[in-house]
């Protein structure tokens, strides 16, 4: 079989990059359910990436097998100041390759194309100084796991998706005031959040816990509560906030997802010392079937892959995985750990 070739890619690659995604949607879509059929037409493909492919903080290239592009690969810079909100969620000096900037065509070893697509992209991004590398995957897809898998990163966080109107398992169901959270409830919404931000900052999941984010963090959180379509519901027993789930609209639910007829569950939160006895899904149940009362099809939420209690609680309350972030962080001293020739 003829060798794959590498070359950089421009937007005049449109095109090409755009029909090798709307192919892998669609077999994506195949063994995924909430898909957006949109995004498995090469229109649709097109404009998911046409920003992308024309950012200068991207790059991109092509793989070719006897002049046929096989797939694309296409990653992001992420120059984020320390202050910025999503700095609680991205690294500020990073590289991000979206779940939209990558496929390989049909009937191609995903492990060889990725490998050899990678292999060209790291080292720039190395050589610029960004060693945290991320790239969203579609859940289910073995292959394309075992190939970043193969090439040192490991699932950092997943994104799940529910039926709204699906009833809710709950089989400690537990007697809670839930009410919509206003403006005016800011203290209550920041202090549920500190405490799901204190339990990520544990073992295994060690995620940072800045505070040089909490002015954005609290302005977001405002933002969010003053929006008329979508809620922050608070639970609250004798009279005592002890648990939160927040929407967001598109919040940030993965682009395959058909986000017209998705909310983003943005954070759901039990304090600590209330964990366990059934209001996690009491919460969610009453928020289910506001979310489809409101005529959301379906609901979306990422968790830590390392929540150890998080990710069982949301698997066993009918969220399937439908995209894993995965990660890999290179080893710094390679800048000045050199070769002696």
């Amino acid at each position: 079989m003829p060798a794959i070739e590498v070359r950089n890619a421009s937007p005049k690659d449109l095109a090409v990059c755009a029909d090798l995604l709307a192919s892998r949607h669609r077999r994506d879509s195949a063994r995924l359910a909430f898909l957006d059929p949109g995004l498995g037409t090469s229109n649709g493909a097109a404009g998911a990436i046409e920003s992308l492919l024309s950012s200068p903080r991207a790059s991109t290239c092509i793989a070719e097998r006897s002049g046929k592009p096989i797939g694309f690969l296409l990653g992001e810079r992420q120059l984020l100041d320390p202050r910025e909100f999503a700095s609680l969620f991205i690294p500020p000096h990073s590289i991000s390759v979206p779940v939209e900037g990558h496929a390989v065509a049909e009937g191609e070893d995903a492990v060889e194309v990725y490998r050899a697509l990678y292999a060209e992209l790291a080292g720039r991004w190395a050589f610029e100084g960004f060693f945290t590398h991320r790239i969203g995957i579609p859940a289910g897809d073995p292959a394309v796991q075992e190939a970043w898998l193969s090439l040192g990163f490991g699932r950092y966080m997943t994104a799940a998706t529910r039926p709204a109107a699906n009833p809710v398992a709950n089989p400690r169901p537990r007697a809670l005031s839930i009410e919509r959270a206003s403006p005016e409830d800011i203290d209550d919404v920041v202090a549920l959040s500190d405490e799901l931000m204190a339990w990520h900052w544990t073992s295994p999941m060690f995620w940072p816990t800045l505070h040089l984010t909490d002015e954005a963090a609290r302005e977001f959180n405002l933002a969010g509560l003053r929006a008329a379509e979508t809620p922050f519901f608070i639970a609250y027993e004798d009279g005592r906030p002890i648990a939160m789930q927040s929407f967001l609209r598109p919040g940030f639910t993965p682009p395959i997802i058909n986000r017209e007829a998705d909310v983003y569950l943005f954070e759901g939160v039990v304090d600590r010392g209330a964990r366990g006895g059934g209001i996690g899904a009491s919460l969610l149940e009453h928020t289910m079937a506001w979310a489809a009362g409101a005529g959301f099809e379906s609901c979306t939420l990422h968790f830590a892959s390392g929540n150890l209690s998080g990710a069982p609680f949301w698997l066993a309350h009918g969220f399937v995985p439908v995209e894993h972030t995965m990660e890999r962080t290179i080893d710094s001293r390679v800048t000045w750990a050199r070769p002696r020739v």
